[in-house]
């Protein structure tokens, strides 16, 4: 140990050098980095859960649709009126059904896509 430190130490004279600081200050920063990062892989995460949640709802309403009524729907609006999905529920798809196709589309919109 030097002589300036110790002597700085026992006339308690207390503080940070100018290299101890900016050590800290970037530890900080490193954490705050993680952090964030850290962050938006979880709504990353989520968001696309909720997805794939919404999609096997919309698929399942146009599946009972089909069952109990031999057609596929002609939109997601044709689910909503038959009570079988709530707008809400499946907000971030779309279904669609081509009359020359043997199965319905479903197309992500806003957040999903």
């Amino acid at each position: 140990m030097s002589h300036r430190s110790t002597t700085r130490r026992l006339h308690g004279q207390g503080g940070f050098t100018l290299s101890e600081f900016a050590l800290v200050a970037v530890f900080v920063i490193g954490l705050i980095w993680v952090a964030v990062v850290s962050v938006n892989g979880i709504r990353d995460d989520t968001r696309e859960g909720r997805c794939q949640t919404e999609l096997r709802t919309l698929k399942l309403a146009t599946e009972q649709y089909y069952a109990e009524n031999d057609a596929y729907p002609v939109n997601k609006d044709v689910l909503v009126d038959a009570q079988l999905v709530a707008a809400g529920e499946v907000e971030h798809w779309r279904v669609g059904f081509e009359a020359d196709a043997t199965r319905p589309t479903y197309t992500a919109i806003g957040d999903c896509a």
